[in-house]
């Protein structure tokens, strides 16, 4: 049986993420005004989009922005072709990039051309804050070897990672579910507020720690370094994380 609803009561970017988080195979259909994009899910992954001629990641950051219209969820039907294979999380963030990019070209557009508007025109966006913050500290530190700053809900907003290492969705995952975990922990236990956790594996470790109440830190070691160090880097780091976000 197929699931319907209303945009105004669940955005596309939610859409994307629940099917996704719950590993659905299914087909979606999204209605604005005369236009109808299709979505087909496999396993926790988009892999097929379309919206009249135009196929794959480039339908996602479309409908993104879509407020009104109406969707269709039908259940049990397979992709048709495989358009992409970047992982769900990863769509999501590209596309909120891409949006704020339009929103600021367009404030842009509309503000007068002085010297104080040039230099705010001109100002990094949040979201290459948090990317430089990420790459400096990887630069200067010899004990972390990677970092991801994740949402409660194990959106990735920003990552730095060795390459073709780890999946961006499976941090993302990863992070939510370990603060979770922890802080459920500490409450439970009567340990006060969480502050950090410390996962040690045999070739290395996770540090997860909050950035703000909806925003966490995840760093990755090796497995022989100087821990307490490890953790002064990542305070450092959050500090200046706070005040980017």
């Amino acid at each position: 049986m197929a699931m319907q609803g209303n945009l105004q009561d669940m955005a596309v970017a939610d859409l994307i993420q629940h099917n996704c988080q719950d590993r659905k195979t299914a087909r979606l259909i999204i209605e604005h005004n005369d236009q109808q994009a299709t979505l087909f899910f496999n396993e926790g992954s988009v892999q097929h989009a379309a919206l009249g001629d135009t196929r794959g990641e480039e339908v996602i950051y479309r409908i993104l922005n879509w407020q009104e219209g109406r969707f269709i969820l039908e259940m049990g039907l397979e992709p048709p072709a495989v358009t992409i294979t970047r992982s769900w999380s990863g769509l999501l963030l590209e596309g909120a990039k891409r949006l704020d990019e339009e929103t600021q070209l367009s404030t842009i557009d509309s503000i007068p051309l002085n010297q104080e508007n040039v230099t705010m025109a001109t100002r990094k966006k949040k979201s290459e804050l948090l990317a430089d913050a990420l790459a400096e500290m990887l630069a200067d530190s010899s004990d972390i070897e990677g970092s991801a700053i994740i949402g409660l809900d194990g959106l990735v907003y920003s990552i730095n990672v060795p390459v073709g290492k780890l999946d961006e969705g499976l941090i993302g995952a990863a992070g939510a579910a370990l603060v979770g975990l922890s802080k459920r922990s500490v409450e439970q236990m009567e340990r006060g507020d969480f502050n950090q956790t410390l996962v040690q594996g045999s070739k290395g470790n996770l540090i997860v720690t909050f950035i703000d109440d909806q925003t966490l830190l995840l760093g990755l070691t090796a497995a022989n370094v100087n821990i307490g160090m490890a953790f002064s880097e990542t305070r450092a780091l959050v500090a200046k994380l706070q005040g980017i976000l």
